[in-house]
């Protein structure tokens, strides 16, 4: 909705909600210590990951790690989104870039944008083991350069493909191997390691093909131009 219409009230027509998941700030971390939202409804989208900027109104890289709520199925739409009844179904203890959202006046919820975010090892508190594990695959699956990426693969197109397929099966096989020791693990590993890196990929014109047990990384012959921040 334009600023300067008639509009004062929400109207339930779903559209926030269908544009993805809230972002968590640092007020809505007792949700997460109550669990009223469990951290299976989260993912992370780690800093330098390509994401849309509210602010920009583009897709741009990261500043910052934001975990927010998970999308419905392979969709980016709010997983608490009620779809018969346009509703939320956790309204009553939602995290508070929901309550504020205001369409028709977005100024408030706006200044949230990369402010006060929380982090995975904040909503981690004493788990120790679990935030060295994140680190841990930090360290070993580093995400590549998104900002550069298209220029990268203009400039020198097979080195850039053969570390980009180092990097997707080493990133695939981390989570393979973290994931066999914890059902825990397996349940939270949106939230616990973000989107697999193949998966941040297909925006740059790049397919990813199933060559044995491992996954090869090829340029689109439909590649147009390039994603940049």
């Amino acid at each position: 909705m334009l600023q300067g219409s008639s509009q004062s009230a929400c109207r339930q027509c779903g559209t926030c909600c269908r544009n993805g998941g809230a972002a968590l700030h640092q007020c809505d971390i007792s949700l997460l210590q109550q669990e009223l939202i469990p951290r299976s409804d989260l993912i992370t989208i780690r800093k330098g990951e390509f994401a849309h900027n509210p602010l920009s109104g583009n897709v741009q890289a990261t500043a910052n790690e934001i975990v927010k709520l998970r999308g419905s199925g392979k969709e980016w739409v709010c997983c608490y989104y009620d779809t018969l009844s346009k509703g939320c179904k956790i309204y009553g203890n939602r995290p508070v870039a929901c309550s504020t959202l205001k369409c028709w006046e977005p100024e408030e919820s706006l200044k949230l944008v990369e402010t006060d975010l929380l982090s995975r090892v904040e909503i981690l508190g004493n788990d120790s083991a679990t935030i060295l594990l994140i680190a841990e695959y930090e360290g070993n699956c580093p995400l590549p350069d998104f900002k550069n990426l298209g220029f990268d693969l203009d400039l020198s197109a097979g080195e850039t493909l053969e570390r980009l397929e180092k990097s997707v099966n080493s990133d695939l096989a981390f989570r393979n191997h973290a994931v066999a020791l914890s059902a825990m693990i397996l349940k939270d590993e949106m939230f616990l390691f973000g989107r697999p890196l193949f998966q941040m990929l297909s925006p740059f014109g790049l397919d990813i093909i199933q060559a044995g047990t491992q996954l090869s990384v090829q340029i689109n012959r439909n590649r147009g131009v390039r994603v940049q921040g």
